[in-house]
């Protein structure tokens, strides 16, 4: 893996950052996070939510200023946040459960890699204490870009 974690050797442009919480999905429920461009080209921070299948889905546009997007793809980058994926597998399984996961998506067409690279960086995995603190300050930093809210939606399944 190259620097920054593209597969192809080189480092593509953010294309989009996912995070879920680990949470019970017996009954439907359902929470993700995610910074990622709009229609427009614009950085946008969108939060679905539910609790149960019955419910729709609660969804947020939040505004993201370009610097805010740079900044934190600067960050991913230099601390390789991407590399977690490759902490080894733990045995462990639990049903009707979703665990906690992070994606991290790339474009690489622009440098002549794949269109996307995307990277799973999951809870079962065996993760150091570093590890574990690296990943608390880089969901600080995604939570803080959340700016003005843009939209508040529903939406079916």
């Amino acid at each position: 893996m190259g620097l920054f974690g593209s597969k192809k050797g080189n480092a593509g442009s953010l294309s989009s950052f996912r995070y879920s919480p680990g949470y019970c999905d017996m009954t439907g429920e359902y929470h993700q996070c995610e910074l990622k461009k709009n229609d427009a080209g614009e950085w946008v921070f969108i939060c679905r939510d539910r609790d149960v299948h019955s419910d729709p889905f609660a969804v947020k546009t939040y505004a993201v200023s370009p610097e805010s997007a740079a900044e934190f793809e600067a960050h991913i980058k230099k601390v390789n946040f991407i590399s977690l994926e490759k902490r080894l597998k733990r045995t462990e399984f639990v049903t009707d459960y979703s665990p906690w996961h992070f994606t991290v998506v790339f474009d690489c067409s622009e440098i002549g890699g794949s269109s996307y690279d995307d990277y799973g960086i999951s809870q079962y995995r065996i993760y150091s204490p570093m590890d574990q603190k690296l990943m608390k300050e880089v969901k600080e930093k995604f939570y803080a870009l959340k700016g003005e809210l843009i939209s508040e939606t529903t939406e079916d399944d």
